[in-house]
């Protein structure tokens, strides 16, 4: 099984659901309800990545697959 991979964050900005994290010179928004607990501006935090199993209820799974196939362009991973 693959290890996880951890990121370092920098939390930029926090505005009413959102929040701006920086990588690096790289920055992108995520939701505020995915930051830990207590998490503010000027604060860092990390991000783990982590191979999981596929959802227990097929039918859910596979339309969610399919749901995400339409909406796929085809072109880069916008975040």
């Amino acid at each position: 099984m693959t290890r996880p991979k951890d990121t370092l964050l920098f939390i930029d900005e926090v505005a009413g659901t959102t929040a701006r994290l920086l990588l690096g010179e790289q920055a992108f928004t995520i939701p505020t309800q995915l930051l830990p607990k207590h998490s503010r501006e000027g604060t860092w935090v990390t991000l783990t990545f982590a191979p999981a199993p596929a959802p227990a209820d097929d039918a859910a799974a596979a339309a969610l697959r399919r749901k995400l196939a339409e909406q796929d362009d085809g072109g880069d991973i916008k975040l």
